[in-house]
């Protein structure tokens, strides 16, 4: 399986995480207030500092338990300084190597930044990890970056990658159905109309 090129613990290191915003995820924040609350057993890769992390476990409370997956141990460190606000717990690891406790054990897979992140010739083990993480009928809840590219970040550099909706329906279609998919409504500043929001329930 291919690596991805990126050294993330380098990047956390040196403070340079400027994907990092300081608040969760503004659509999954309108997405809890109002859609519904994910209870259960959570799973959030590459979580970061766990802003998103925090946000799920506040609104599920004592029903729901969320872990934050990072392969770097100084984002995991800096998570677990934050104050909690229930049952999270932050875990530096591989999503691509799961232990065995956590295959097959979760309810809901949060999905933010982690899928653009990747080298994008890693996207089919991505769908694979996450079809593997979840129990049947489990569901993927995502916000994908279809449009991270500008002027000084032309398609083919990156992270991010952007992707469109037929090659996630492509991609996911294996191992998920599509259950839903909308435009968000809030997102991060410059990133509005560039993001698609999908629940995918494992097959």
């Amino acid at each position: 399986m291919k690596k991805n090129p990126t050294d993330w613990e380098q990047h956390y290191q040196n403070k340079d995480t400027p994907w990092d915003k300081g608040l969760a995820a503004p659509a999954l924040t309108a997405f809890l207030k109002a859609k519904q609350i994910l209870y259960g057993r959570i799973l959030v890769p590459g979580c970061g500092l766990g802003h998103d992390v925090r946000e799920l476990s506040a609104a599920g409370g004592k029903d729901t338990e969320v872990i934050g997956l990072d392969l770097s141990p100084t984002a995991m460190e800096q998570a677990n300084a934050f104050t909690k606000v229930g049952r999270e717990q932050f875990v530096a690891g591989d999503y691509f190597d799961l232990p065995e406790k956590l295959l097959g054990s979760f309810d809901w897979i949060w999905e933010h930044t982690c899928f653009c992140a990747i080298d994008q010739d890693m996207r089919e083990e991505y769908v694979k990890a996450s079809a593997s993480a979840l129990k049947t009928g489990g569901k993927l809840l995502a916000v994908f970056y279809l449009n991270p590219y500008d002027e000084e970040h032309p398609p083919g550099e990156g992270p991010p990658h952007g992707c469109t909706r037929e090659e996630l329906e492509e991609r996911f279609g294996l191992y998920f159905k599509i259950t839903e998919h909308w435009q968000p409504d809030k997102s991060y500043p410059g990133r509005e109309g560039k993001e698609l929001m999908m629940i995918l329930q494992k097959k």
